[in-house]
């Protein structure tokens, strides 16, 4: 059992965060709950607090919460903030900490996994996309949305990953072998592999689409792996990420 901390931030998708923090609780973590003032406008605390068995925090002020969001990052196995809105990513990527959750993620030690959701034009808007940059180049794991119809009747990218998604995730990083960086990770939706380098001007990208024949598996996963690790090697790769079984995408420097 691994003691997880949700951050559940003011994205209309935090009813899937309830999803999720049944998941986990079924599948043996300790789950303790951190909620924004705007999450409690769309789930109730009490939501968590029935399905978790744990108190849920939503006030620094509270008198236990001035203290507590230390004390969570300290027995947290791995932190989860889904859904993170734009502003939660702002915060994330500048360092600010004006409530309880994003005093908790400047206290961690360690990455977190990054789940964010919002409008398809929120997501394409290029300060969003330098700030999801900054959030990857400061080590944490982003599992990306999906794309299809949101919540504001448009079509397109920014659905949060689905809470079986994600419980995926949360499972294959708690596996991870003690030690190993974000760098070193090679097949799952995990994008932070920059590794210190200076983050690229947005003009300067490009993003690699890959299709495969069949999903990634063997021989054909180990040349995708080698080919990560030889751009990676030469300072073109800046992030990559899984958006199916048989799909792959890469962020590159233009020369």
């Amino acid at each position: 059992m691994a003691s997880i901390v949700l951050c559940v931030t003011g994205s209309i998708a935090a009813y899937k965060a309830a999803d999720l923090a049944s998941k986990l609780k079924q599948a043996g973590h300790d789950v303790s709950t951190v909620m924004s003032e705007a999450a409690t406008k769309l789930v109730t605390p009490a939501t968590f607090q029935n399905l978790t068995g744990r108190r849920v925090y939503v006030d620094l002020w509270d008198p236990v919460g001035q203290t507590e969001h230390i004390g969570l990052t300290d027995r947290a196995d791995l932190v989860v903030v889904a859904p993170a809105t734009a502003n939660c990513l702002a915060k994330l990527a500048h360092g600010l900490g004006d409530d309880i959750v994003s005093t908790t993620l400047l206290a961690l030690a360690q990455p977190a996994l990054v789940c964010p959701a919002m409008n398809h034009r929120m997501w394409n808007n290029p300060v969003v996309q330098a700030n999801l940059r900054s959030v990857v180049q400061l080590g944490h794991h982003v599992l990306a949305p999906g794309a299809g119809n949101l919540a504001c009747g448009h079509t397109g990218p920014g659905r949060l990953a689905e809470p079986a998604e994600i419980l995926a995730e949360v499972e294959r990083l708690l596996a991870r072998a003690p030690g190993r960086s974000p760098a070193e990770e090679g097949d799952g939706p995990m994008y932070a592999i920059v590794g210190g380098a200076e983050p690229a001007p947005a003009a300067s990208l490009f993003l690699e689409l890959v299709t495969y024949d069949a999903a990634l598996a063997g021989e054909t996963l180990e040349r995708e792996r080698a080919y990560r690790a030889a751009a990676q090697q030469d300072g073109s790769l800046v992030s990559s990420g899984v958006l199916g079984e048989k799909r792959r995408a890469h962020v590159h420097r233009a020369r």
